[in-house]
């Protein structure tokens, strides 16, 4: 049995969720059965379609170490092989606690701490320092892009004429309604006049009342819901405009060339690495620049008035996920030659003896 440490709320995106259902399929199609530990009642309803059953240990997801006593009981109570935990809020200490009690993996997305687990997974290009410290401690890293969880729909998209539309996604929630701005300025311009806008309202969108009027004004601007065919609009669309994390790279499976936004620090590091790689075009962080919705749209202007610009980042996206990393991950765990726990811990501690 696998388990999955992971929230999903007004504050926490639903993509650590949608991740970990990815990882969890993969393991599932590998002969494993998995469930998910959340704190508290929410986006549960994920989980029950896709098939996976959940506990909750009603608890505060900001004060992970408080959890301790109801974590370290389920997790011996379902008889764990592996946790996988994807939180901001899971310190040193927690993941060195339940490491102890189970083997851990670990997703860091910050690159920030040297974690005492069994593994981890850090799928956005790192530091060299980063790098390097895992291979001195012997605990592995799961690396690069090629293991990016995307969900299944992504490990093979289909191949679709461009509409003259445009996809915007902010994920399950949009706290400084990016999309409400973005297209208030698009709407307004002649140059977008020709497009179809398709919007994804996330479950937890606070600005969806807001939408829903500015839509009424606007026949191009099409709402959806709790839609499962994610990979048919990004096929479809033109170009897309997103929030930074892992859609990034299901835009690039989909091979959609994309200005996203960030709106959290992890997704800062990312988009700012996607555009390094000359992938996508950042437009900002939406926490801090006011004119977040012009300079998106201005983005979208270079990709609209110019078909061989688009074939140039559709190409270069192409090149960095085939889609298949949840795979990769579940052969992993389900591989029988990884160390044992107690090796993990006596690395982990020669490595914090060095560095003291």
């Amino acid at each position: 049995m696998i388990g999955f440490r992971v929230d999903a709320n007004e504050e926490i995106a639903t993509g650590h969720l949608m991740r970990c259902i990815s990882i969890a399929k993969a393991c599932r199609r590998q002969g494993e059965d998995c469930i998910f530990f959340l704190a508290r009642e929410k986006e549960t309803e994920r989980l029950s379609k896709a098939g996976f059953p959940y506990r909750i240990l009603n608890t505060d997801y900001r004060e992970m170490e408080r959890e301790l006593p109801q974590i370290l009981r389920v997790t011996e109570e379902e008889g764990l092989s592996w946790l996988v935990v994807d939180s901001y809020q899971a310190s040193v200490a927690y993941l060195a606690q339940v490491q102890k009690a189970v083997p851990v993996l670990y997703i860091d997305d910050m690159r920030e701490e040297f974690y005492p687990v069994s593994a981890v997974l850090q799928y956005v290009p790192g530091t060299a320092d980063y790098t390097e410290r895992y291979q001195a401690s012997g605990i592995p890293l799961l690396q690069g892009f090629s293991y990016a969880p995307l969900r299944e729909e992504f490990m093979t998209p289909k191949e679709k004429k461009r509409e003259k539309s445009i996809l915007i996604t902010t994920g399950g929630t949009d706290t400084y309604n990016v999309a409400g701005k973005v297209l208030e300025f698009c709407l307004e311009k002649p140059e977008f006049s020709a497009y179809v806008f398709h919007v994804i309202v996330g479950s937890m969108n606070t600005h969806a009342g807001e939408l829903e009027r500015l839509a009424d004004g606007h026949p191009q601007m099409i709402l959806h819901r709790n839609i499962s065919n994610m990979s048919d609009y990004m096929s479809s669309c033109e170009a897309a405009v997103s929030a930074g994390g892992t859609t990034l790279l299901e835009l690039c499976a989909c091979r959609t060339p994309t200005v996203c936004f960030s709106f959290a620090d992890n997704q800062t590091l990312f988009a700012e690495e996607m555009q390094r790689l000359d992938a996508v075009r950042y437009a900002g962080d939406a926490r801090f620049d006011r004119e977040i919705g012009a300079k998106v749209a201005a983005q979208l202007l270079l990709f609209t008035a110019s078909a061989g610009r688009r074939s140039a980042y559709a190409d270069r996206m192409g090149k960095l996920t085939d889609g298949k990393g949840a795979d990769r991950i579940a052969a992993f765990m389900s591989s029988d030659d990884t160390k044992t726990r107690q090796e993990r811990e006596n690395d982990y501690d020669s490595i914090r003896k060095a560095d003291d």
